[in-house]
C-alpha cells in the first residue's frame, strides 16, 4: 500500500471532511473560521478544535473536568495500554491486508474517534501508524460533546483535529469519506456511522466484557454492564456492516488507592455513588482485578 503518517498541523482535514451542522454544505477556512456558502460560520479555538454544536447541551451530556483529569492520569500510567496496542495492531493489519496489493496506492487515510475524550486512543494510534508506515497524508480526527475534553486533546495532540459535536445529531462529516471509525466506550449512532464511512471502511466498537473490573464492581456496587450488549450491537450494525472479527482483550489489573479512585472517577459510575460508597472507595488501599474488553471490527458493505 502507500505510506501512512502524520500531516503537518493544518486545518486541511476540517475543510475536506467537515460539513456545516446547519445546512450540511462543505466549509471554506477563512482566517481562523470555518464558513459555508450559506454564511454559517464557526470559529476555530486557539487550541485548534472547532465547536460545531448548534444548541446548548446539558453539562451531564459530556465528561466533567474531574472525570477527564482522572482519565488522563489513569491512562498515562499504562493501565489500558494493552487495549490501545490491540486496536493499533488490528487497524494496521487491516490496512496492510486491504491495500497492500492495490494497483493504485491509497492516496490518503481518514480516521475518526467518536467520543474521543482527552485523546488517548487517537493520539497513540497516530503515533503507531506514523512509526509503522511513512508519509501518506492522513487525517486523524476526534469528536466529543465535551468541550473541556477537546481542549485537553487539542493541546496535546497538535497534528490531529478535534470537533465538539453531538453523536446523536447528523454528524458533521461528509458522506463516504472516512476509512476508519473508532467507537470506544462511547454512544453509537450506527446509521450515521455508516453514512460517513466509505464503502469498505471499518468501524471498531469497544465495550466492556462481563468480567471487567468484577472485584471492584462488587465492592462498590458500580453500574452494571448491559446484558446482551453484544447481541444489541449486532442488531444495530447488521443492516449496514459485516462483522470481520471479534477480539476479547483481558489483562490483570493491580491498583493502589489513588488509582482505584481514578478509575472510578473517570467513568459515569462516580456520579451514581452514594456518600457511603464514596467513603468505601476512598478507603480501598489496593485491589487485584482485571480488565475485559470486547473489540469488534465491522466493515461497511459496498452496497447498502
Amino acid at each position: 500500500m502507500g505510506n501512512l503518517g502524520n500531516m503537518q498541523h493544518t486545518h486541511t482535514c476540517m475543510t475536506h471532511l467537515l460539513t456545516c451542522p446547519v445546512c450540511h454544505l462543505r466549509f471554506t477556512k477563512v482566517a481562523n473560521t470555518l464558513k459555508c456558502a450559506n454564511g454559517h460560520s464557526f470559529d476555530i479555538a486557539k487550541e485548534g478544535y472547532v465547536n460545531l454544536l448548534t444548541k446548548k447541551v446539558a453539562e451531564s451530556a459530556g465528561d466533567s473536568k474531574a472525570m477527564l483529569q482522572a482519565r488522563r492520569t489513569f491512562l498515562e500510567q499504562g493501565h489500558y495500554q494493552p487495549l490501545s496496542d490491540t486496536l493499533n495492531e488490528l487497524i494496521a493489519g487491516h490496512l496492510h491486508r486491504e491495500y497492500a496489493n492495490e494497483e493504485e496506492p491509497l492516496p490518503h487515510l481518514n480516521l475518526l474517534d467518536i467520543g474521543c475524550g482527552e485523546g488517548y486512543y487517537i493520539g497513540r494510534l497516530q503515533h503507531y501508524l506514523t512509526q509503522q508506515f511513512a508519509t501518506l497524508p492522513c487525517c486523524y480526527l476526534g469528536m466529543d460533546i465535551a468541550k473541556d475534553a477537546l481542549r485537553m486533546a487539542a493541546k496535546r495532540y497538535k497534528t490531529a483535529q478535534f470537533v465538539v459535536a453531538d453523536v446523536w445529531e447528523h454528524l458533521s462529516f461528509a458522506s463516504d469519506t472516512l476509512h476508519v471509525l473508532l467507537n470506544i466506550f462511547a454512544p453509537r449512532n450506527i446509521a450515521e456511522f455508516a453514512r460517513v464511512l466509505m464503502p469498505g471502511g471499518i468501524l471498531l466498537i469497544v465495550f466492556p466484557g462481563s468480567q471487567h473490573l468484577a472485584e471492584l464492581r462488587s465492592q462498590l456496587a458500580l453500574l452494571s454492564i448491559e446484558e446482551e450488549k453484544e447481541q444489541h450491537i449486532s442488531t444495530q450494525c447488521r443492516p449496514y456492516f459485516d462483522l470481520l472479527t471479534t477480539r476479547t482483550q483481558r489483562s490483570p489489573l493491580h491498583l493502589k488507592g489513588a488509582e482505584v479512585t481514578q478509575i472510578v472517577t473517570m467513568t459515569p459510575n462516580f456520579r451514581h455513588l452514594s456518600t457511603e460508597m464514596q467513603a468505601t472507595l476512598h478507603a480501598i488501599e489496593e485491589i487485584h482485578t482485571q480488565t475485559e474488553f470486547i473489540v469488534q471490527i465491522w466493515q461497511k458493505r459496498t452496497q447498502l
